[in-house]
């Protein structure tokens, strides 16, 4: 039995999008962890990153993650970049070994900045060239994502039901 569901990959290929979708069907609670981060903190990403740095707002990620990850039946959306933290990833393989799915959306560099344009709520992308950063970050990311990942869907070219569709038809596949 799936414990957790667990959506891994870049911003703007529609991890909370799909998680928010995906939870109700199964019946299960959604989780995001970068909401959940701002709840704890009392402010944005965005002002984390400001007034405290990435690193500030990594150990409090994978503070939440942790947390999030002692609960099960749960869609959990995770930030992009929670892979990048060693701690981080082996908590995502150990949640997969005691029967978490993790799912990675990826999407092509240029689809990714369609998506999240120039908003300030990515502080990441705050930069004159946001599509370099954005192929810079998938290029480093890009192993440690398939080092936790089950099964890789690529949201590209597809509606946010048929993303939600596919997440549940793998999630059926591995039931049986």
């Amino acid at each position: 039995m799936v414990q957790n569901l667990i959506l891994i990959g870049f911003m703007g290929t529609g991890k909370t999008s799909v998680a928010r979708c995906c939870a109700p069907r199964l019946n299960w609670l959604f989780v995001d962890i970068d909401q959940e981060i701002e709840a704890k903190l009392q402010c944005s990403i965005a002002d984390v990153f400001s007034s405290h740095g990435e690193q500030f707002f990594r150990q409090v990620e994978l503070e939440v993650l942790r947390a999030v990850l002692q609960r099960n039946q749960q869609v959990v959306a995770t930030g992009g970049g929670v892979v990048t933290q060693p701690a981080a990833r082996s908590l995502l393989e150990q949640s997969r070994n005691t029967g978490s799915r993790i799912i990675w959306l990826q999407a092509r560099p240029e689809v990714i900045l369609k998506r999240v344009g120039r908003s300030r709520k990515r502080p990441l992308l705050n930069h004159s060239d946001p599509l370099l950063v954005i192929n810079e970050l998938l290029a480093k990311r890009q192993r440690w994502y398939q080092q936790v990942a089950d099964v890789v869907i690529d949201t590209s070219d597809l509606t946010i039901d048929e993303v939600v569709q596919t997440v549940l038809s793998y999630l059926e596949m591995g039931e049986s």
